[in-house]
């Protein structure tokens, strides 16, 4: 198939793009670079097609949408921090582009696959979360992916759009910065100090190989789905910090901080739903991953 990846240059992007080239895809790579890297897409970059240019530009995403089979919708403003920093950039980016992308696939009735994240949830009233959970977002990039989830959904019931939302948990892996896994084990390899905000946080960390097979895994399902993606266990972000410690052999120094605004408490995915729809789950554990990690920076 001729498939566009927006995003496509992005931590979780580029992966796809990896895996979709080598399965014999044709691929294009939209992505402005605001956080994906050309590096990222280096072992391939003479198999696909890259434009950087931003999808809120409608006259292109208009011509490239019309001429694939199917797209990947990755391209946001991606973490929390960020989102409270510049909300406007935020929801420019991740709702505009989001209803462009969603009116041109029902244009020119096309599949649309979307990255969307626990984010929606908040923290969570019940453990673990199932799809059915209410969204309660905690902050402007939660909200924007759940404006991104009903613009899909609307589009979907007015106009026939085609679609998969894959809700993601904490995706780790090579090529990710500027999260709590890249950060802490930079930081340790280094013995310098490991700050964490709040410390009582259990989350669900899931390895980027395992979600790229979801993403993968989707390309064969025809009905119109919303499923979690993640490990389905949790974990405290303190015992990520140690873990750290424990492996890499550091000397640093663990230091909790204040709580930060925005932040989710508490969230462990219900996976079934991945699991029988999709015939996925996730092989790798977080030690395990953590550990391919710190052989990488090595």
């Amino acid at each position: 198939m001729k498939i566009l990846i927006t995003g496509g240059a992005g931590f979780i992007g580029s992966h796809v793009t990896e895996v979709l080239i080598n399965k014999g895809h044709e691929i294009i790579v939209v992505d402005n670079l605001n956080r994906g890297k050309l590096q990222n897409l280096s072992n391939i970059k003479n198999k696909i097609r890259f434009l950087n240019i931003n999808i809120i530009d409608f006259e292109l995403m208009k011509e490239i949408i019309s001429k694939v089979d199917i797209v990947f919708h990755l391209a946001a403003v991606s973490r929390v921090m960020p989102s409270i920093e510049n909300p406007e950039l935020c929801f420019k980016t991740n709702v505009q582009g989001t209803e462009i992308i969603s009116r041109l696939c029902s244009i020119f009735n096309k599949k649309l696959i979307f990255s969307s994240s626990r984010e929606v949830y908040g923290t969570a009233e019940y453990i673990p979360v199932d799809e059915k959970h209410p969204t309660n977002s905690e902050n402007p990039y939660g909200t924007s992916k759940i404006c991104g989830e009903k613009i899909i959904e609307a589009y979907s019931k007015c106009y026939g759009l085609r679609y998969a939302i894959l809700r993601l948990s904490n995706v780790f892996g090579a090529r990710d910065f500027d999260r709590v896994i890249p950060i802490f084990i930079e930081k340790a390899l280094k013995n310098d100090e490991l700050i964490v905000f709040g410390g009582g946080q259990i989350l669900d960390f899931v390895y980027i190989n395992d979600v790229v097979k979801s993403f993968i895994k989707i390309l064969d399902v025809n009905e119109n789905i919303i499923v979690n993606i993640g490990s389905g266990n949790g974990t405290n972000i303190f015992d990520i910090a140690e873990t750290i410690k424990k492996i890499t052999k550091s000397e640093s120094k663990l230091t909790i901080k204040e709580k930060r605004k925005g932040e989710v408490e508490k969230f462990i995915a219900n996976i079934e739903r991945s699991e029988k729809i999709l015939n996925w789950m996730p092989k790798i554990t977080l030690e395990e991953g953590i550990k391919l990690l710190i052989k990488n920076h090595q």
